[in-house]
């Protein structure tokens, strides 16, 4: 029992030298330094990754019921809108005369050309800019139409779709439905510029995928299809949250084989992405802080000792005790010619 406690006072996992036996060195201070200053540095990095969180996202059967949504539409098409319809038609055959809501202004074809610069380099927004840009808005006019002869028309407005499987779709009077104002097929042209479409809460300043699209055509039979499918996302951060429609977009067009126009074809996905931003526990933090402190000391130790052996190995022990410390007060430190006998 007595040589058992003996063993055990007398073993150290840490050995630790005596004060008198250690020698300060240039190379140990160089060291020691370098060491505190990656403490400081990962203490500095560990402190702003708690306060800044991380994103969890998370996929889920959408388990709202919703019957309706809007649809925000702001399009740009290279024709008179007196000659233009805008519909939209669901599964069930509903159909819904979009033209008795959204507006339809005619403009100039003087568009700046900086409305063409960003043609589909639209990327999904992360949380921070998804909660900086979402501010609600709404059109003020509905209904309206003026200016239906200029060359070109905006069409603007919200309008409610059922949420089902769908398109909405622009064409021309007497080529997609029956209208009061015919034009020749020669002078059909569906070059188009969207601005905006979205689905949900109208948030202007949010970029979707189909937001800065340029499509250009000098084909008078030209049909440009675009396919949507739309997931439900929803933002989470410190307790709020933001309700939005994201959709991915396929694109290709036809020539003469279907009614010319824009037709966009959407498709609302059964799951739900949430994209949340967390925070671990504080006591998780302090442990994690503590691993990384001990770890990183231990791994600078064992790093000075193996490049000081290697010191010793290459350059000899002369080179290596170079900007050592110098102890005084032993005998043998001292000048032999003054020993006296």
């Amino acid at each position: 029992m007595d040589n058992t406690r003996r063993i055990v006072h007398s073993f150290d996992a840490f050995p630790k030298r005596p004060s008198q036996q250690q020698v300060r060195s240039d190379r140990g201070g160089f060291s020691s330094l370098l060491t505190y200053f990656f403490l400081i540095f990962m203490i500095w990095v560990e402190i702003g990754g708690y306060f800044d969180g991380y994103i969890d996202y998370q996929f889920s059967v959408d388990d709202k019921i919703r019957e309706t949504v809007t649809l925000n539409v702001d399009i740009i098409v290279a024709m008179p809108c007196k000659y233009l319809d805008a519909n939209c038609r669901d599964e069930t055959n509903d159909r819904f005369l979009a033209e008795e809501i959204l507006n339809f202004e005619g403009m100039l074809p003087n568009i700046p050309e900086y409305f063409f610069a960003k043609e589909n380099q639209v990327k999904s927004q992360n949380i921070d800019q998804a909660f900086g840009k979402a501010m609600e808005a709404d059109f003020i006019e509905k209904g309206v139409r003026r200016n239906v002869d200029l060359p070109f028309c905006r069409i603007t407005g919200t309008l409610p779709i059922n949420r089902l499987r769908g398109d909405f779709h622009i064409t021309a009077e007497n080529y997609g439905y029956f209208g009061k104002n015919q034009i020749e097929k020669e002078k059909l042209n569906f070059s188009h510029y969207i601005s905006e479409f979205s689905f949900g809460t109208f948030y202007p300043m949010m970029e979707n995928n189909l937001d800065m699209t340029y499509k250009k055509t000098d084909d008078s039979g030209h049909t440009f299809h675009y396919s949507l499918k739309v997931v439900p996302t929803v933002y989470k951060k410190l307790g709020a949250e933001v309700d939005t429609n994201q959709y991915s977009v396929n694109f290709f067009e036809t020539s003469d084989r279907y009614a010319p126009g824009i037709f966009i074809k959407y498709e609302f996905d059964p799951i739900k992405m949430r994209i949340v931003e967390q925070r671990i526990s504080f006591w998780s933090f302090l442990i994690k802080v503590i691993t990384i402190i001990g770890s990183l000391w231990v791994v600078a130790q064992w790093a000075y000792k193996g490049m000081d052996k290697l010191i010793y190995i290459v350059l000899g022990e002369k080179f290596a005790r170079r900007g050592e410390e110098k102890k005084e007060g032993g005998l043998l430190d001292e000048d032999p010619n003054l020993i006296s006998i």
